[in-house]
């Protein structure tokens, strides 16, 4: 079925509302919301689907604080290494 609980929801919210305003509309405004549930539905998944789309790409996975201090210390380690062996060839940044 195509119904999305949040449009479910707000046509229920619609309905009650339509009742405390108007109760004698609600005859002719329930067959109108019962078919305006499908459309509502596909339009809001639509659009959550296209906000997933359009996250930022440069944003990679989150590593951990921890993680990044024992990469910066390997490769303090690796330059000391490096200095000390003046024979080994040089080191080349791997991107």
């Amino acid at each position: 079925m195509c119904l999305n609980k949040k449009v479910v929801v707000g046509l229920v919210i619609a309905g009650l509302a339509l009742l405390l305003v108007a109760p004698q509309a609600v005859g002719a405004a329930i067959p109108l919301l019962l078919l305006a549930a499908c459309p509502l539905s596909m339009l809001v998944m639509m659009r959550v689907m296209s906000k997933g789309e359009h996250r930022s790409p440069q944003r990679g996975p989150r590593s951990d604080p921890g993680e990044l201090e024992q990469l910066r210390a390997d490769v303090a380690r690796l330059q000391a290494q490096q200095s000390s062996n003046p024979a080994s060839p040089p080191l080349r940044p791997s991107h």
